[in-house]
């Protein structure tokens, strides 16, 4: 299954706990605020490297749900 992984830019304040444990999913920008590299995300271990960020995002912008079909 497709899950799609985003960050809420408006939240979130660039702290980079993102990055620093997964270089490949995220990065922090200059304008200050973490922006997903991949977006849809079918490899199960990206899958499971992206939910290990979720508990530690201290402003919890990361976001990962299942992909619609539509």
């Amino acid at each position: 299954m497709t899950h799609k992984l985003s960050v809420d830019k408006t939240v979130c304040t660039g702290a980079g706990t993102c990055e620093a444990m997964h270089p490949k999913l995220f990065r922090v920008v200059e304008e200050g605020y973490a922006v997903a590299l991949k977006t849809d995300l079918d490899d199960p271990a990206d899958i499971r490297d992206a939910t290990s960020v979720l508990d530690v995002c201290p402003t919890e912008a990361i976001m990962l749900a299942l992909a619609s079909d539509t």
